[in-house]
């Protein structure tokens, strides 16, 4: 038995004076709909006392809504329970499959009626609920709610399809924490909310990295508690996928150890709630031009969130309920509580434990210039041959000539780029890796976007993150994305190297692209510039973030989401949309996505530390969370790596073969697959093979100047009498 660790939760948790209602509803309701058998008998359900979960989760809600709410999570844990017991093995897929999507006809988002008669008592259950929740809300909210429905459909099916081809198949962190979020109604849950308080998100803020945070750290709080507290059922079960045995099985580490990791975890997605609430949500609101009333309903659904993480915990360490036993506060026989616990007591645990404390403290007291510690390269685990494009001199040539002409040489404080440096970074040769099949045209045109990615990272650390000025950050990214039109022409006169650049590679991709694609690839572009604002946000508070939030903003400070277009451009594959659009390639797409950001991070490590001062780093963010030495850090992130490439494997071998057989793929588009996996496999074996060659992240010390910030003295509001006589 394992002990839990003291739970951070800085809200008091509120009950809902209508319970009793809603308690006789619930189980007048649930008797029916007949969702009592086969999975719950009646003792079962009233000591699971789902009418409390809504109470505690919902405390100002009216009578009416609150029966809904409480109707609405008896409905999702039946989905829970009942799922596994009915279909157990892979021939049963067809069936669960059947069973689960069936359930989109009864929710209809344009009025009219659904048409279908319900034959179980969870499509009996759905008609009722639907009944209640469509009145008074919008398409869009409909056709979000809908979606977020089968989301979770769609990973129970996944489950199902993992168990049935090896369930002791331990998923890797970053898969388990997403996968984690979609199971569950956690997603779910968090949009439900919005109709229990009576309003809608403003449609512009839904995709804004404000409220994407807030949601994923109230999903994660959710989740990963509740894997902790549901940690002995899980395993009396028979489960693998728990997030305390997920750290366990990674980090080679005993139970305990990795309980404590866990709630570490959310305690520092609380923090990161907390702090996007204060400082994140205000500018956008003003950004975005949010308007009174808006702001009034964002503000409610970020106390409803809060409201419901405490009402969550409060209920989840309810004795005798569904996740611990009777007295397994005050016994030896289960998992003990720390400090004081039953109804009400959620307040008395507000506060940080040392532990989380000394979390904390680390996020924003990082040595920019510490004693430097020589990184030694781990042996990288890569599956993959190394190919080379034949057309490398000629893209060596071009590129230097393009870096020339953009104005790139020399440039006016970016004291980066010389002729030397731009042979020794062979960016050219990371191209040809990369794309060994493209054209010498594609080879040019892919080098130059490649090569304008990182004349704008580092312009940005230069003139923007050194001098820790936000405000020209801003005026700069502002400016910089409207080098992206959608005509592919209409932009301002380019003033700097990266605006010259990125001017030139638009008006050469743009016209040859039709225009949803054209739009997709735009977005993907202007998320990477605008995630530079995160960094330099971050470098001005001296803040390393959170472990989470860095996972997240790294595939996008990355530009991953640029790489699946970059190699269906040169890849010769036709692949059908419907494959190109499925899970099983986005979870393929992420998972080399997160290997490249997280290796790139190995390999520049020496640059980032010695050079520019970067607090950006996953091993930076894994030594501010789990307090270890450099050696170990390197040790875990690449097992990191190897476990998301055989996720990559995994996909390749197992879901990529199913999905074809699902959608009866002809020969040629089997084919067609086969070629696109490959194209990703070359482009991931070259990564690497340019990260372990290149002279970017080993020559800097003879080629670079020192940084702009020691060079031109003290910058900021009050230091300009600090610069009188510095020369430029």
């Amino acid at each position: 038995m394992t002990k839990m660790p003291d739970f951070y939760m800085p809200w008091p948790a509120r009950l809902n004076p209508h319970l009793e209602t809603a308690r006789a509803h619930s189980l007048l309701w649930v008797r029916e709909t007949g969702m009592l058998e086969p999975v719950w008998d009646e003792e079962r359900f009233t000591a699971m006392d789902f009418a409390l979960f809504a109470a505690w989760t919902h405390p100002d809600a009216s009578p009416d809504e609150l029966c809904l709410m409480s109707d609405w999570y008896v409905w999702g844990w039946y989905v829970d329970d009942y799922f596994p017991q009915a279909f157990t093995d892979v021939e049963q897929l067809g069936a669960a499959k059947e069973y689960l999507f069936r359930l989109r006809g009864f929710m209809p988002t344009d009025g009219t009626p659904s048409g279908l008669t319900p034959e179980n008592p969870l499509e009996r259950g759905l008609v009722d609920l639907w009944s209640r929740t469509a009145p008074g809300k919008s398409e869009p909210w409909l056709r979000r709610y809908v979606e977020v429905i089968q989301d979770m459909a769609e990973e129970a099916l996944r489950e199902l399809f993992n168990l049935a081809c090896g369930g002791d198949r331990v998923l890797d962190p970053i898969e388990y924490l997403e996968v984690r979020r979609s199971v569950g109604g956690i997603l779910w849950s968090a949009q439900l909310l919005e109709h229990a308080l009576g309003l809608e998100l403003p449609p512009r803020l839904l995709d804004e990295r404000p409220l994407n945070v807030l949601t994923a750290a109230f999903a994660d709080s959710q989740g990963l508690q509740n894997d902790i507290i549901s940690y002995d059922i899980d395993m009396a079960e028979g489960k693998v996928n728990n997030g305390v045995t997920v750290l366990e099985h990674f980090l080679r580490c005993d139970t305990q150890r990795a309980v404590e990791l866990l709630n570490d975890l959310v305690t520092d997605g609380l923090r990161h709630f907390e702090h996007t609430a204060a400082t994140e949500l205000p500018p956008a609101f003003d950004e975005y031009l949010v308007n009174p009333a808006e702001r009034t309903g964002v503000l409610r659904y970020v106390q409803g969130l809060k409201d419901w993480m405490a009402g969550n915990l409060e209920w989840a360490l309810r004795p005798g309920g569904r996740y611990l036993p009777e007295g397994a506060a005050g016994s030896g026989t289960g998992s003990p509580l720390r400090g004081p616990t039953g109804l009400g007591t959620a307040a008395a645990r507000i506060g940080l434990a040392p532990a989380q404390l000394r979390l904390a403290t680390r996020s924003h007291t990082h040595n920019p210039r510490p004693p430097f510690e020589q990184l030694v390269l781990p042996d990288f685990y890569m599956p993959f041959p190394v190919r080379v494009n034949e057309n490398l001199e000629a893209a060596r040539a071009h590129s230097l000539a393009w870096m020339r002409s953009m104005g790139v040489l020399d440039a006016p404080g970016l004291g980066i780029w010389t002729e030397e440096s731009v042979k020794s970074a062979d960016l050219a040769l990371f191209t040809a890796l990369t794309h060994p099949g493209a054209t010498p045209s594609e080879l040019d045109l892919l080098t130059d976007w490649y090569t304008w990615g990182i004349v704008h990272d580092d312009y940005v650390l230069e003139v923007f993150k050194r001098s820790r000025d936000f405000a020209g950050a801003k005026a700069y990214t502002d400016r910089l994305v409207q080098f992206l039109p959608a005509d592919g022409l209409t932009m301002p006169v380019p003033l700097n190297p990266s605006e010259r650049g990125l001017a030139d590679v638009w008006t050469r991709t743009a016209p040859a692209v039709p225009a949803d694609p054209r739009r997709r690839f735009a977005g993907a572009v202007a998320e990477c510039i605008r995630a530079g604002m995160w960094e330099v946000s971050n470098r001005m508070q001296n803040r390393v973030p959170e472990l989470v939030d860095y996972v997240t903003m790294r595939r996008i400070t990355l530009g991953a989401g640029l790489f699946p277009d970059m190699i269906n451009y040169t890849s010769g594959a036709t692949v059908p949309d419907a494959v190109l659009h499925s899970r099983p390639i986005s979870r393929l797409q992420a998972a080399a996505g997160d290997w490249a950001g997280w290796s790139n991070d190995v390999t520049s490590y020496q640059l980032e530390v010695e050079f520019e001062d970067e607090v950006h780093n996953g091993i930076i963010a894994l030594q501010r969370f789990a307090d270890c030495g450099l050696p170990r850090a390197v040790g875990v992130v690449n097992d990191l790596l190897t476990a998301r490439l055989r996720e990559f494997e995994h996909i390749c071998d197992t879901e990529l073969p199913a999905l074809a057989d699902e959608l009866e793929l002809s020969a040629d588009d089997r084919a067609a697959l086969d070629g696109h996996v490959r194209a990703w496999q070359d482009w991931i074996a070259g990564w690497l093979e340019w990260h372990l060659r290149t002279g970017r992240y080993t020559d800097f010390r003879t080629q670079r100047t020192l940084p702009t910030l020691l060079r031109r003295g003290p910058v900021g509001l009050g230091t300009a009498a600090a610069r009188v006589g510095v020369s430029a």
